[in-house]
C-alpha cells in the first residue's frame, strides 16, 4: 500500500497486508484473545454494578479477575494468570492496537517464519517465561519499598506490543513505513529498524510522566530484553530458501540456524547512536561474563554469522563494515593504486 501527498510518503508492503487467509497459530491466538478479554470485561462490569448499588465510590480499577488478570498479592492462588494473562488487556487502546497488531503483523509473521510452533511459543512460552520474571521482580522490589502495590494487577501482555517491532525490524530492516517530507527541518525517512527504538521511548515516557507505575516500566523493559535474546539465541527456524547463503546443504542449514547472529541484529544497534559510546563497554562487558566467562550461552560460530549476514542481506539490511574491514579495503584500494601507478 503506497499513499503519496506533499507532506508525506507511506509505504507498507502488500504482503504485510495480506491477510485474506489467517495462519493458524495467529487465528487461534486472536480467538483466545478475543474471548478472554470479552469475558474479563463483561465479568468486571457485572461486579462493578453489583458493588456500586452497596457503594457508589467503589473504584473499578480494583475490581480485578485474579484467575484471568496477574496480580502478585494472588499469584501463588492462580498461577493460571501467568499464562492466561497473555490473553487478555484491561486498556480500550490496546486492545485495537494488539488485535490489529496481531492480525495484521501476525500473519505476516508466521508465514514469514514458516512456523506456527514458534509463533505459539513467541507469544505463550516466551511471553509466560517473561511474566514469571516480572512477579518475582515485583515482590522482589515490595519487601524494600511500600509503594509497590501487589493488588494492583500487572499488564501481563506485552509481547505483542513489544516483540513484535523486533520482528519487523528483523524481517524488513530498511523498508521505508512514513517518509515526511515538510516541514523540512522535521524530515525523516522512518524505517522498520527505527521502530523498537520508538516503541520503547513512547512507552517509557508514558509510565515515567503520566502512570507513575514502575513495576510496568519493568515489564516493558524486561518483555524487549526477553525478546531480542530468544530471538538473537535460541529460536529455531527451517529457513527459507536463499541463493545467497555460503552452503546449500539444507540440513547444515538447519543445524547451523539458531538464532539470528547477523552483524545487523546485535543489541547495540536497537538503540540511538548518541548512547552507543556509552552502551556498547556494558553490552562487551555483559556478554564477556554471560558467553566467555560462566558459558551460559554458546558464542556464534563465523559460518553462523556469514549464513545470518547473508539472509538479513537478502531481507535489505545494509552490511555493517568494521573498523577493520575499514582498514583492510583501505589497505587493499592503496595497493592497488600502487600497483597501477608504481
Amino acid at each position: 500500500m503506497q499513499y503519496t501527498s506533499r507532506f508525506l510518503e507511506l509505504n507498507i508492503p502488500d504482503s504485510f497486508l495480506n491477510i485474506n487467509k489467517i495462519p493458524d497459530a495467529t487465528k487461534f491466538i486472536a480467538i483466545i484473545y478475543i474471548c478472554l478479554t470479552t469475558s474479563l470485561f463483561c465479568i468486571r462490569r457485572s461486579l462493578y454494578n453489583k458493588l456500586s448499588l452497596d457503594d457508589p465510590n467503589v473504584d473499578y480499577n480494583l475490581i480485578t479477575l485474579p484467575i484471568l488478570q496477574m496480580v502478585p498479592s494472588q499469584i501463588w492462588r492462580y498461577p493460571t494468570s501467568l499464562i492466561l494473562s497473555n490473553f487478555i488487556d484491561t486498556k480500550a487502546w490496546k486492545v485495537v492496537v494488539n488485535l490489529l497488531n496481531l492480525i495484521i503483523g501476525g500473519s505476516f509473521i508466521e508465514r514469514n517464519w514458516n512456523s506456527s510452533k514458534e509463533m505459539l511459543k513467541f507469544i505463550l512460552v516466551l511471553g509466560s517465561v517473561t511474566n514469571v520474571l516480572i512477579v518475582a521482580l515485583t515482590l522482589l522490589i515490595s519487601l524494600f519499598s511500600n509503594k509497590v502495590r501487589l493488588d494492583i494487577p500487572l499488564d501481563g501482555n506485552y509481547t505483542i506490543l513489544i516483540g513484535f517491532p523486533i520482528i519487523y525490524r528483523q524481517l524488513l530492516p530498511e523498508t521505508t513505513i512514513i517518509n515526511l517530507k515538510t516541514p523540512h527541518f522535521l524530515a525523516k525517512n522512518f524505517r522498520f529498524k527505527l521502530l523498537p527504538a520508538f516503541v520503547m521511548f513512547i512507552m517509557t515516557v508514558t509510565q515515567i510522566i503520566w502512570f507513575h507505575h514502575f513495576a510496568q516500566l519493568f515489564s516493558i523493559w524486561i518483555t524487549f530484553f526477553a525478546s531480542w535474546a530468544y530471538l538473537r539465541f535460541f529460536q529455531k527456524l527451517v529457513p527459507l530458501n536463499c541463493p545467497s547463503l555460503p552452503t546449500t546443504n539444507a540440513q547444515d542449514i538447519q543445524e547451523t540456524l539458531i538464532g539470528d547472529a547477523s552483524d545487523t541484529f546485535q543489541l547495540i544497534y536497537f538503540f540511538p547512536d548518541l548512547i552507543k559510546p556509552l552502551l556498547r563497554p556494558i553490552f562487551n562487558f555483559i556478554y564477556s561474563v554471560v558467553v566467555v566467562k560462566f558459558g551460559i550461552l554458546k558464542p556464534f560460530q563465523n559460518v553462523d554469522i556469514d549464513i545470518s549476514n547473508s539472509i538479513a542481506e537478502s531481507r535489505g539490511a545494509k552490511k555493517i563494515t568494521t573498523v577493520e574491514e575499514r582498514r583492510r579495503q583501505l589497505a587493499l584500494q592503496v595497493l592497488e593504486e600502487r600497483m597501477v601507478h608504481p
